[in-house]
């Protein structure tokens, strides 16, 4: 899982104060490195996807460049960091979070992913699929965009699950706030129910891709 590095009790590595010395810091573990293994599972778009739309609602935060950064990591568990997030979250919000997410997964929500020429995504759907983790232009042509109705709209380079109860519980592991940020972090973990799921089929939708209004009918509408 995701975290930051400690140093076993009891043991003298090289931060370790020397006896008759005045003492010196302990140097923390540097933190592990994304998780290449998770990042290509289609567990992990798909579970990106259901966090994202669920904060956007629970706190309040439009979709568009609030996604600060993901970082995936070992046994299919990650970290979503957003931005935008003035305060910490109050309780009835991180609750009404972790419910909207519950609900998703249960709804058994389908997938839909297709691709799409950048400069056509750009002009159908604006900012929505965008994130501050990843500048437009770095971005590559066409997209493979990963869609859940009413809910999220996200670029991804991997494949995604068919539906959302294959996640089987998607479990929110912790949360910190960082108030001179106005970054959010939001630690996950995936509990699928099988290691082999049936994935969503890519569409190439160059000619008549679906407009805003089919995908996030609320995000259109306001």
């Amino acid at each position: 899982m995701c975290a930051d590095g400690v140093t076993p009790a009891g043991g003298e590595g090289p931060g370790a104060a020397v006896r008759g010395s005045s003492p010196q810091p302990v140097l923390r573990q540097p933190s592990p490195g994304p998780c290449e293994e998770t990042l290509q599972s289609p567990f992990f778009a798909a579970a990106l996807a259901v966090i994202k739309g669920a904060a956007a609602q629970a706190l309040e935060i439009p979709l568009a460049l609030t996604t600060e950064s993901v970082k995936p990591c070992n046994d299919l568990s990650g970290r979503l960091t957003l931005n935008s997030v003035e305060t910490f979250p109050s309780k009835p919000q991180r609750t009404k979070f972790e419910k909207l997410v519950a609900e998703k997964v249960s709804e058994d929500a389908a997938f839909r992913v297709f691709t799409v020429p950048k400069a056509m995504a750009k002009e159908l759907y604006g900012d929505t699929f965008c994130g501050a983790d990843h500048p437009e232009e770095e971005l590559p042509d066409p997209l493979q965009l990963v869609s859940l109705s009413d809910w999220c709209l996200a670029v991804t380079e991997y494949p995604v699950l068919k539906s959302t109860a294959q996640l089987g519980r998607l479990e929110l592991t912790g949360f910190k706030h960082r108030n001179e940020k106005g970054h959010f972090e939001v630690s996950f973990k995936i509990h699928p129910p099988g290691a082999d799921p049936p994935l969503a089929e890519v569409s190439t939708t160059h000619a008549a891709p679906p407009a805003l209004s089919e995908l996030l009918p609320s995000v259109a509408a306001g």
